[in-house]
């Protein structure tokens, strides 16, 4: 879906950092952001509806990049639309981890490029 507002991707310098990390993500990265700025999802169904392998468990969106390889956890705050107001939506980056990375949940909340 597409809307005339723009998701709100907090904080934009952790998916950087990570193309620094992982060149080989970076074009994917950057593709994932170019279409997530270009939305504005009221719900998870919205998310599926885009990116078919994203999966939500225990409130965090988790998207796969390069055939599995990464996984991107993020939070979503979705927007928000009644008959006086129309929010954004948010994206926040929790973590960008190694597909081995993620098996334990453990490394999926911590602030980027922290051990």
């Amino acid at each position: 879906m597409k809307y005339g507002g723009e998701v709100h991707i907090v904080t934009r310098r952790h998916l950087s950092e990570a193309m620094g990390q992982y060149p080989d993500a970076a074009s994917e990265i950057k593709a994932w952001v170019g279409i997530v700025a270009a939305v504005r999802w009221h719900n998870f169904a919205e998310v599926r509806s885009r990116f078919k392998d994203a999966d939500y468990v225990d409130g965090y969106v988790i998207f796969n990049l390069r055939q599995n390889r990464y996984r991107l956890i993020t939070v979503i705050h979705y927007a928000k639309t009644t008959l006086e107001t129309q929010t954004d939506g948010h994206v926040y980056i929790r973590s960008f981890l190694t597909h081995k990375e993620y098996d334990n949940p453990g490394n999926w909340d911590k602030r980027f490029g922290a051990k």
